[in-house]
């Protein structure tokens, strides 16, 4: 089992790195060239049985080397990998053991349909580093990553670990970070030449499915969600810095809100002392991209109200309000590519694999997670009955308030929902907050509105306060319904 983190590191950074004083304590330094050559067929079928195939030559040596696509997150790469030496420079598929190469190899005629796809060549220059009881070998790659039609520069930072625990990754990565701007690189020099084979159209990635198991500890839960949450951030990072979709921006807050609520659910379990400073840089974050998120919704209900009429009360808000969203991307990809961003993610890693909250174990951690489940979600559930009691009484402040409450349970349902069945009772609870979102755009327009420098008398103004208020009057009735069918509907822990 192979575990690497890797990072990338600007190419005109990189000769300062390699006077850190933590690799000048290194035991053994090394420095070759690497050339290597990936396998596949044109229609990747190798990546999609979930394996690459590489042969790699060091001078007059051939080693190949098969790997699992494993998987990815905040950096750490863990995956099963075999390699051993050929004398050729075309894959010896005997030398592999059984069952390491998947079913679809096992037909002759889809071994023949493999070929060289890319190549990537580096000059590697390697550190073997001791700290504590463990062993890590840190690499410093730079060169090409070749497809037959396109060239990527290739400059990052490999840390492996030889033995020992993982904790030290990340401590050297965040030592590192100190001294030199480094960004987090979930995918592999494979995934990237892939890439370049074949382009992907960037998308956004919704979260998908939490696979708890009812064998699973309270803690081992915990743990896999925010792993989960972690997944469902970066796998947005790309949509937001190189393509164009808002979606990207609304996924990556949703992120960072799920992640945040999980600290929240486990707060009797793990209270939030043991990660304030986490805490607060997630809320840091989150605040950037609310930024966005808003002017991005702002702009799309300005889009709706528009018409052809050049005498538009919002002519020139629109334009205001495109130059502010253009702002606030900006913003955006700025943190997304700055080292603090980076030790996020680090520091985020280090706790997970640490697990430093064990010092003072709470015994409940132990305990079988749906007993955890139960107790949570019954605990949220009342607080949303007792803040909507009187519900077609309450005023914006308690709106708003009955909101937050109905978003933590919401997270929590989806966090446990694959524990139980559910059925439609996540979806119930998640219009119900959906409604109860509406109300809030409105609630912030003259935020929004001030932001833009737009006077109180403004004729923008009172258009915009007379169709937000007509918007709360409509879905005010909605709203009612919702919650009446929430109320009914009958919990499923």
């Amino acid at each position: 089992m192979e575990t690497e983190l890797k990072l990338y590191i600007d190419p005109k950074t990189a000769p300062k790195l390699t006077q850190h004083p933590l690799l000048q304590s290194a035991k053994h330094k090394a420095k070759a060239l690497y050339s290597n050559t990936y396998f596949d067929s044109p229609a990747h079928d190798l990546l999609q049985q979930g394996v690459g195939l590489r042969i790699r030559r060091i001078g007059e040596k051939r080693l190949q080397t098969l790997k699992t696509a494993g998987k990815a997150l905040g950096g750490l790469h863990q995956r099963q990998e075999w390699e051993n030496q050929i004398t050729g420079d075309t894959p010896d598929y005997s030398q592999f053991p059984k069952g390491a190469l998947p079913d679809w190899c096992a037909k002759p005629k889809n071994l023949q349909k493999i070929g060289p796809l890319f190549t990537t060549d580096f000059m590697r220059t390697t550190w073997d580093l001791v700290l504590d009881d463990s062993e890590i070998e840190v690499a410093l790659d730079q060169g090409e990553i070749k497809s037959q039609s396109a060239t990527l520069p290739l400059s990052e930072i490999e840390l492996e670990l030889k033995s020992g625990s993982p904790v030290q990754l990340y401590q050297i990565a965040l030592t590192l970070l100190d001294a030199h701007p480094l960004i987090i690189e979930n995918k592999s020099k494979a995934e990237r030449g892939y890439g370049l084979d074949k382009p992907q159209t960037l998308t956004y990635h919704k979260a998908g499915a939490v696979n708890l198991k009812p064998e699973m500890s309270a803690e081992q839960a915990f743990i896999h969600i925010i792993w989960h949450c972690i997944g469902h951030l970066q796998a947005n990072e790309d949509i937001i810095l190189y393509g164009q979709d808002i979606e990207g921006v609304h996924q990556m807050r949703v992120a960072l809100r799920r992640l945040r609520s999980c600290l929240n659910i486990y707060n009797p379990l793990i209270p939030n002392k043991t990660h304030t400073k986490l805490r607060q840089e997630l809320k840091w974050i989150t605040n950037i991209l609310g930024t966005a998120r808003d002017w991005d919704v702002f702009a799309l209900s300005l889009k709706q109200m528009q018409t052809q009429d050049n005498k538009s009360p919002l002519k020139d808000l629109h334009k205001t309000v495109t130059k502010l969203q253009t702002q606030a991307y900006i913003a955006v990809r700025q943190a997304l590519r700055s080292p603090r961003y980076t030790r996020l993610l680090l520091i985020l890693g280090k706790y997970l694999t640490q697990r430093h909250w064990r010092k003072n174990l709470e015994a409940a951690l132990d305990n079988p997670v749906r007993d955890f489940a139960n107790q949570i979600l019954e605990t949220h559930y009342q607080q949303v009955c007792q803040e909507g009691g009187n519900f077609t009484q309450l005023n914006a402040k308690q709106l708003h308030k009955l909101r937050i409450s109905i978003k933590k349970m919401t997270y929590g349902t989806r966090f446990f929902a694959k524990l139980y069945s559910p059925h439609t009772y996540t979806k119930k609870l998640s219009y119900l907050q959906d409604e109860l979102g509406i109300l809030n755009d409105g609630n912030i327009v003259n935020d929004l509105l001030n932001k833009a420098g737009l006077d109180k008398k403004a004729p923008a103004r009172h258009f915009l306060n007379g169709w937000y208020a007509h918007q709360q009057i409509t879905h005010l009735e909605r709203l009612e319904k919702a919650w009446q069918t929430f109320i009914e509907e009958k919990t499923f822990w």
